[in-house]
């Protein structure tokens, strides 16, 4: 994730949670280096989903995935994950956790289908509503079982230009933008 990607992240941040980070809370998680890994997804120039990761030793916490709605049941959210976890592993991270509401079903069965499982509750965690959050991980995620359950998930994706409309074809295929977050604060070009 770059800077020049914060606009079109807000946009989905702001459609997706009652409580939206900030453009500051990006910037400052954006700028933290190694510690933080953000990706977006890309389809032609515009933002169509995004995923953020903080590192702590051997572990990873998914600190948010969004998809533009538009997007929404094309496999933007699986493309991210798959991209989250192979991010995971190249930094030799062990296991993986997050948090999710627990009305939230749809996240929780593609969580499942990445070997999520759920391991407690947070109560009231979402302040503005007073709901619960889901915690789930996924231990060693290179298990083979776990590897065979990524790679089934992208069997099931389709190629994302058949499956939009002629417009959106025409822009091309779901690109993941993967960058550093450190190098789009480091005084380098953002472009």
């Amino acid at each position: 994730m770059r800077r020049r990607h914060l606009p079109g992240v807000l946009r989905i941040e702001n459609r997706s949670y009652p409580r939206p980070w900030s453009l500051g809370i990006f910037l400052s998680e954006i700028s933290l280096g190694e510690s933080r890994q953000y990706f977006v997804a890309v389809l032609g120039s515009k933002v169509i989903g995004y995923c953020g990761m903080m590192i702590i030793l051997d572990e990873c916490h998914i600190t948010n995935i969004a998809v533009d709605g538009s997007y929404g049941s094309k496999g933007v959210a699986k493309r991210l994950l798959l991209n989250a976890f192979e991010v995971a592993q190249g930094l030799s991270i062990k296991d993986m956790t997050l948090e999710v509401r627990a009305s939230n079903q749809i996240a929780q069965r593609l969580y499942f289908k990445f070997g999520f499982e759920p391991v407690g509750i947070r109560k009231n965690y979402y302040a503005e509503s007073n709901e619960d959050a889901v915690i789930m991980w996924c231990y060693d995620i290179a298990s083979e079982e776990n590897s065979r359950r990524r790679e089934k998930v992208r069997a099931e994706l389709k190629d994302f230009r058949r499956d939009s409309t002629a417009e959106e074809s025409s822009e091309g295929s779901v690109d993941l933008d993967v960058e550093e977050s450190i190098e789009a604060q480091s005084g380098e070009s953002d472009e």
